[in-house]
């Protein structure tokens, strides 16, 4: 018994090393791993009002005061090696982009707003994120459009409030511009 549960500590340690999900990803038609969805303009859902206390504790925010703007909404925690890495790159996509009507705002899954904090610091994060320690945020999502098991994920949503594309993952700048410059006001 003693070596069964380490073997299912080992195989849980290596998937958070590997990545913060422990979840399989979705497979896309060809049977593979589909971790960048996007949708067609007429299959576009509502991207539901999430809002509440702000980590670096300078009060509320939500999604509802960025309706016209494209909003990147990234879900992520401070003990993710892959939320880390895409912190920086989301920055400077919402700094490069901001004032053409791009906003970013991250969902924070940590249990201690101060790790939070800490990451926030760190990363020098430059835009707001949402406190959700239990995740009931992320639970407003409509079912379906993201495994919201694991860390980090992106949604982007379109000015209509619509929800555009998602990637299960981290994601990099230029992958992110792809898919938020068509969706800009020219």
């Amino acid at each position: 018994m003693k070596t069964l549960r380490t073997s299912t500590a080992v195989a849980v340690l290596l998937a958070a090393l590997v990545g913060c999900s422990t979840s399989p990803l979705p497979e896309d038609d060809a049977g593979g791993p589909a971790p960048l969805k996007s949708y067609a303009r007429a299959d576009r859902v509502a991207m539901p009002e999430l809002a509440g206390e702000r980590v670096d504790g300078d009060g509320r925010f939500g999604l509802k005061a960025l309706r016209g703007k494209v909003v990147v909404v990234n879900a992520w925690a401070s003990w993710c090696g892959p939320c880390r890495a895409e912190a920086p790159g989301l920055s400077r996509v919402h700094e490069e982009l901001r004032g053409k009507g791009l906003r970013v705002v991250g969902v924070n899954a940590d249990v201690s707003v101060s790790k939070a904090r800490a990451f926030e610091k760190d990363a020098e994060l430059v835009y707001p994120s949402l406190h959700d320690p239990q995740g009931r945020q992320l639970l407003r999502l409509p079912k379906g459009v993201v495994n919201t098991a694991g860390y980090p994920f992106t949604i982007i949503v379109d000015p209509e409030g619509r929800i555009a594309a998602t990637r299960i993952g981290a994601i990099g700048e230029t992958e992110l511009k792809r898919l938020v410059v068509p969706l800009l006001p020219a």
